[in-house]
This record gives structure tokens, C-alpha cells and sequence, in this order.
């Protein structure tokens, strides 16, 4: 997996190369490809089993989603998006839940559209509100997962509170496929691939 490449290339420097870690794989989450980032931020906790050092990983996973949202953003503002792309971009858009910026809270709950910094650009999407609930989301998210781990290391045993944090995590990535399965079932059955 490309994300635990990179936990064991930064892993030698300390909490400094596990903190860049975790930057490099937010932020190629946001701009590039999906890596489920929640895992490696709850892997990272474990290491450390601290509220601080929660905090720590939370601001550096919001500042390098606000990063990669921001730079996608201009990415798409300054040099487009061929028309074809566009095309099924706004149509996937139509379909969302929400068609505007509460889509984007929405997303962090039920993770169905990649690539935010990318939809706000061509949907014009205004920018400052966009990151506003992609940064809120994500606060609350990691924070409720931190808090939820956080708690099974202060109730059980180290043992017990890896295997409690490992089914958070299996719960959080099952939610996350499942919901983003009945999206793509929704697209295929409204014609759009």
C-alpha cells in the first residue's frame, strides 16, 4: 500500500517524519487518489496514544487537506478541465445529495465525491464557504475518531484498545465503501458511468 511506503520512508525521523507522513498521505488523498487517510491517522494515534498528540495529527491532516483542496482548486481554475470531464463532473454533481457547498459536509460522513478542490472549480462553488465545511468535516470526523480511540485507551488495556481502534477502523472503511457502493449503483441505474 503507497501510504504505508510512505509511513516507512518518513518513519526514521521521528514524530517530525510521521507528522510529514501523514501530511504526504492527506494531501495526495485530496489531489490525487483515494488512500483512506482516517487509517493512517488512527494508526498514527496508536503510536502515541495521547489527546495532544491527537490534536497534533488532526491540525496537520486539516492543514494538508485545506492544501490539496486549495491547490486543486487553483489547478482547475487556472487551466480548466477538458469539456468531456466537465461535462460528467457537473452531471455527477446533479445527482449528490446537496448541490452546492453542504455537499461537502455531507462528504465527510459518506465519502462520494473525490477530488473536492476539483467539483468547487467547476462548480463554482464558492471557495472561502467550500473550505470552511471541508475543514469543519474534517475537524469533526477526526476528532470523533480520535476521541472514540482515545477512550478505548483510557478503558481497556493497550491489547484491547488496538483491537477496539482496529474496528473503528474497519467500521469507518466499511461505512465508507458501502456508501460510496449505493452511490455508484444510483449513477449505473441514471445512465451515468
Amino acid at each position: 500500500m503507497f501510504g504505508d511506503q510512505i509511513i516507512q520512508f518518513f518513519g526514521g525521523f521521528g514524530a517530525a517524519g510521521m507528522l510529514l507522513a501523514l501530511f504526504v498521505i492527506f494531501i495526495t488523498d485530496s489531489m490525487l487518489f483515494p488512500m483512506v487517510p482516517e487509517l493512517f491517522l488512527l494508526i498514527m494515534y496508536a503510536a502515541n496514544p495521547s489527546l495532544g498528540w491527537g490534536a497534533v495529527l488532526i491540525a496537520v491532516a486539516l492543514l494538508a487537506i485545506g492544501t490539496g483542496n486549495t491547490l486543486l482548486y487553483i489547478m482547475v481554475k487556472k487551466l480548466g478541465v477538458p469539456p468531456f470531464i466537465e461535462k460528467v463532473m457537473k452531471k455527477y454533481s446533479a445527482l449528490l445529495i446537496a448541490r452546492d457547498e453542504t455537499m461537502l459536509l455531507i462528504n465527510r460522513i459518506a465519502p462520494i465525491l473525490p477530488y473536492t478542490g476539483a467539483f468547487i472549480a467547476v462548480n463554482e462553488w464558492n471557495y472561502k464557504k467550500s473550505m470552511a465545511y471541508i475543514l469543519l468535516g474534517g475537524c469533526v470526523k477526526f476528532s470523533v475518531l480520535v476521541v472514540l480511540s482515545d477512550v478505548f485507551y483510557t478503558w481497556f488495556e493497550r491489547g484491547t484498545a488496538q483491537n477496539a481502534t482496529f474496528i473503528l477502523i474497519i467500521f469507518t472503511l466499511t461505512l465508507g465503501a458501502v456508501l460510496a457502493y449505493v452511490r455508484k449503483r444510483k449513477m449505473e441505474g441514471e445512465g451515468i458511468e
